[in-house]
């Protein structure tokens, strides 16, 4: 029964002329603080309001004080840590699934960073969360990241993935391969069934993020979760319309989707 619920609320993150998934995810400082693009939080509201934004991840207390202010679809994110922490890939619920619903949240988010220090614990949380989201006929976002000292190859991100789609999870957000041609391995027995979006990194040059954008057209990935590659520009706005155009129009970069600026693949101990 709450499939359906679940179903028609993710729809809320999905532009119906592309079929791709352009969320902002702004839940950055309790991790890092105040950093650069989001350190003045009303400030955002003047380049989020556009409908290249289909979704945005906030923590309770900007979503009180933001979400109400904007149509796009909002995400609660449940746990996080601080960078300071002795362990900051071990990150904790801070708050609720029912807390989420009161606010109005069309989905919940959690973040895993998998080694072997943080495995079972993650694999309890996103249970927990799963069945608790599940109950409300919500939708549950899981930011996957392979944090292991040998994370070379997709073998090991795609086990994670595997994992918290046996669990129940609604939809995947990962790191991109660095050469973006093995986006099919990555996603390959999951984007069928589970949507995957693919998150930016630290700023890179734009160039970088437009040939992302391409390859999730070309490939058939859900879509993109975007900050600090959004916020962190000089005019925000227009980097999400020119997302909205590769989405919308099939736009592809003119040479291929090998990236001359690398997006960084050691994301930091946020949703990003």
């Amino acid at each position: 029964m709450t499939e359906m619920a679940r179903n028609r609320r993710w729809k809320r993150f999905v532009d119906p002329q592309s079929g791709k998934a352009l969320v902002v995810p702004l839940d950055h400082g309790l991790t890092m603080g105040p950093i650069a693009g989001i350190h003045r939080p009303d400030e955002m509201l003047s380049w989020l309001d556009t409908d290249a934004v289909t979704g945005i991840v906030l923590h309770k207390g900007l979503a009180e004080r933001l979400g109400g202010k904007l149509n796009c679809g909002l995400i609660i994110h449940l746990n996080g840590s601080v960078c300071t922490d002795e362990q900051p890939d071990l990150k904790q619920l801070v708050t609720t699934v029912e807390a989420a619903v009161r606010l109005g949240a069309d989905a919940v988010s959690i973040q895993t960073n998998f080694s072997a220090a943080t495995a079972s614990h993650n694999l309890r949380l996103i249970g927990h969360v799963v069945d608790e989201a599940h109950a409300w006929g919500m939708p549950v976002l899981n930011m996957v990241y392979d944090k292991g000292s040998d994370a070379q190859g997709l073998e090991r991100l795609r086990h994670f993935m595997r994992a918290a789609v046996e669990l129940g999870v609604d939809a995947l957000k990962v790191a991109a391969p660095q050469n973006l041609q093995r986006i099919p391995e990555l996603i390959d027995g999951i984007q069928d069934h589970t949507p995957v979006l693919f998150a930016g990194g630290a700023l890179a040059g734009e160039r970088a993020l437009i040939e992302l954008a391409a390859a999730t057209v070309e490939f058939g990935a859900g879509g993109i979760c975007v900050g600090r590659n959004v916020f962190q520009r000089s005019n925000p706005a227009i980097t999400l319309m020119q997302l909205q155009s590769v989405f919308r129009d099939d736009v592809l970069s003119e040479n291929g989707f090998a990236r001359s600026l690398t997006l960084s693949q050691q994301e930091p101990e946020l949703a990003l």
